[in-house]
């Protein structure tokens, strides 16, 4: 079954799990439910400078790509994007690659032990 991919926004600030950073986020669902979502935290640095992190149920299907247009669309032209991936997440790492952002640093037992790779987008 072929169902209509959504993507439905909030514009009510919530405060993030990890955090005390406001953030904004967007949801992919169709008829049969919630496929993903993606969190925007604005670290209030005075440059457009985002902590983004994308779900998604259904892997290779635009879901994760659809999310990261809404990043995009939200921050605008000359804002920047960060982000964290565990270093063992291989499909994470090449969609982040292949939508292009570009690997800026690698931090060792990061949270919970967890290697990680820092990634960079300037929009």
């Amino acid at each position: 079954m072929n169902a209509t991919l959504d993507i439905q926004k909030s514009n009510k600030p919530h405060t993030l799990v990890c955090g005390k950073q406001q953030g904004l986020f967007d949801i992919a669902e169709d008829d049969l439910g919630i496929k993903g979502f993606i969190i925007m935290e604005d670290l209030r640095d005075g440059v457009s400078h985002y902590m983004v992190q994308i779900n998604v149920l259904e892997k290779r299907k635009g879901i994760g790509k659809a999310l990261f247009n809404k990043v995009v669309e939200r921050i605008g032209e000359d804002g920047h994007v960060s982000l964290c991936v565990n270093t063992d997440n291989e499909e994470a790492i090449k969609f982040y690659e292949a939508v292009g952002f570009t690997r800026s640093g690698h931090t060792v037992g990061y949270r919970k032990g967890q290697d990680k790779y820092w990634y960079q987008m300037d929009l």
